[in-house]
């Protein structure tokens, strides 16, 4: 009888590792398939955050490519009109200064004018300086 106790031990002691093996595993296959699953959610979201940016990016792309020629364009049209007027631009130029010089003639003669004594004065600056 002690070795049928124990060849019935033995069998009970076994059974109960088949069915801790068969738990363990199938807390395995669980835990795998919630790790698999996360990953894949992971890999989704990634995905999805890389194709935002990536139409961001085409969308910003396309506005600066857009863009870029009217600035271009701008920049060439003032340039041309600026060219173009030069005559204007200088004869405007050149008036200012002329009506500058003229301003500052007039303005250092009255001041010498006062400056001068009673006798250049009378004379027109030509005696008594």
């Amino acid at each position: 009888m002690n070795t049928k106790a124990t060849a019935t031990k033995a069998k009970e002691t076994a059974e109960k590792a088949k069915d801790t093996a068969g738990k363990a595993e199938t807390t395995a296959k669980t835990a795998a398939a919630g790790a698999a699953t996360s990953a894949a959610h992971t890999a989704h979201v990634a995905a999805d955050k890389a194709q935002v940016a990536a139409g961001k990016a085409v969308t910003t792309g396309r506005t600066v490519a857009a863009e870029a020629p009217k600035k271009a364009a701008a920049a060439a049209g003032s340039a041309w009109v600026a060219i173009k007027a030069r005559k204007v631009l200088a004869a405007v130029a050149g008036a200012g200064a002329a009506a500058a010089g003229a301003t500052t003639a007039v303005v250092l003669r009255r001041r010498a004018a006062r400056r001068r004594r009673p006798l250049a004065r009378l004379t027109g600056g030509r005696l008594g300086s």
